[in-house]
């Protein structure tokens, strides 16, 4: 089981916080945070460096994160996909409040048929 280190805060004031890549949902950059925002179920947590950089370090670590958007995303955590607003969903039924991440409408095509062929058992809806 490997770990993150992650903040709860922008700033790193609440202090460390090792983070289970497994719990990970996805990951995007925020320009006025200046820093890697990480989704979880539950919270987003901080961490510093860049897209490309996590992207590589998780891929050759054995994860499987692929770039949708402006974001990466955990595959494996993938449940469904909404074909309509282009968005990848955690839950098996789309609920208010539900967590997503948006994919790339010009790529959605290309994105999708590489996301099935990692994980078979997503819901196209």
């Amino acid at each position: 089981m490997q770990y993150l280190t992650v903040s709860r805060d922008i700033e790193g004031e609440s202090g460390i916080v090792n983070l289970r890549v497994h719990d990970i949902l996805f990951m995007e950059f925020s320009i006025p945070a200046d820093r890697v925002v990480v989704h979880t179920m539950e919270e987003q947590f901080y961490m510093n460096g860049t897209l490309k950089y996590w992207s590589g370090m998780l891929s050759a670590s054995g994860y499987t994160f692929r770039n949708v958007d402006r974001n990466l995303v955990n595959v494996d955590r993938i449940m469904l996909i909404d074909s309509v607003y282009k968005k990848a969903y955690f839950e098996p039924e789309i609920q208010k409040g539900s967590k997503c991440c948006t994919m790339a409408f010009k790529r959605y095509n290309k994105i999708k048929e590489e996301l099935l062929a990692y994980n078979p058992g997503i819901l196209i809806v």
